[in-house]
């Protein structure tokens, strides 16, 4: 990375609306929180904190995964296909591969994800054309491979029966949520991997002239996303206990609002793990508030997507889209 570009980068980072982008939506959480236990003081303790972390780490992972591809001004909307498809691909695998099906089911979605983001980024394809065309072809492959059948989950799966209980009193889905987030919090701080992203999402061709392999970081965090979202379906099974091709339909939206409440601009080349840890932690928290206050679960897409709309109008950096199509 050049000298011009670094300099960008701490200037960007140093100015007010950055501190701000990156302070805010902790405010908001911390505010929501505050007001939900003054309607339903229930909603904070212990118990009902770990449950609530419980069930939202299928939605942080979701948002982890697709911020990476964000901060490089990319996007990936086949998350959710990748998580429903997880749940089908641990039941038919389970006969083959045993104990050891859901790391192979991972494996295969971070090969996946690998190859979808060479051909974004090789053959110069929009990555909104790439990933919607393969959530299609995802969706249907699990609506295939499962017969549009719910399935129990087989118990003989090593990572989902340890992630179907508890240590200490604390669900082990948080335990590997941690753990992931502070593996990519290594990568992205310690390795020029993180450096690249950026680099990349907050201008491509003075990446590249500061010998940044696009292809290569393109296809390295479309693999990392869709290993996020394998996460996510595992999470989601070892809740629900079966499988079925749809159970991550209704996700994809409240990832892509988790990624922009955390303050990840959609252009690219701003916001991190952090933010899309309380971006995920917002969305979740934001579907409890819908019930205290009596939204309908048929009328709760409505919030999001306004909150969406809302959210992308905060974080999109304009002067480095230019004309807005």
């Amino acid at each position: 990375m050049d000298i011009t570009l670094d300099s960008r980068l701490i200037s960007a980072l140093g100015q007010p609306s950055g501190i701000l982008r990156s302070l805010g939506p902790l405010g908001v959480l911390v505010a929501l929180v505050a007001v939900s236990a003054v309607i339903a003081p229930g909603v904070i303790e212990v118990d009902s904190l770990l449950s609530f972390l419980s069930d939202a780490a299928p939605i942080i992972a979701l948002v982890i995964g697709g911020t990476l591809p964000i901060l490089t001004g990319s996007i990936d909307l086949s998350v959710a296909g990748v998580a429903s498809l997880t749940g089908v691909l641990v039941v038919v695998l389970n006969p083959i591969f045993g104990p050891w099906t859901s790391a192979v089911v991972v494996l295969i979605a971070m090969a996946f994800g690998a190859i979808q983001g060479f051909v974004h980024s090789w053959l110069q394809l929009p990555s909104f054309i790439v990933t919607l065309g393969t959530l299609s072809m995802l969706s249907g492959l699990a609506l295939l491979l499962s017969n549009a059948t719910a399935e129990p989950i087989p118990d003989n799966d090593s990572f989902v029966t340890f992630l179907s209980n508890s240590t200490a009193a604390i669900p082990n889905t948080i335990i590997a949520l941690t753990v992931v987030v502070a593996v990519l919090g290594f990568l992205m701080r310690y390795l020029r991997l993180g450096r690249d992203i950026y680099a990349l999402g907050t201008g491509e061709r003075a990446a590249i002239m500061s010998a940044v392999n696009v292809v290569a970081i393109r296809t390295i965090i479309f693999a990392v996303s869709a290993g996020c979202a394998a996460l996510a379906g595992l999470f989601l099974i070892s809740i629900t206990a079966f499988s079925s091709p749809t159970l991550a339909g209704n996700l994809l939206l409240l990832s892509i609002v988790g990624v922009v409440l955390g303050g990840t601009a959609i252009s690219g080349g701003v916001g991190g793990l952090f933010p899309a840890v309380v971006g995920g932690l917002i969305t979740s928290w934001l579907r409890i508030v819908t019930v205290i206050i009596g939204v309908q679960p048929t009328a709760q897409n409505i919030v999001f997507g306004l909150t969406a709309l809302i959210a992308v109008a905060l974080t999109t950096d304009r002067s480095k889209l230019g004309i807005i199509k």
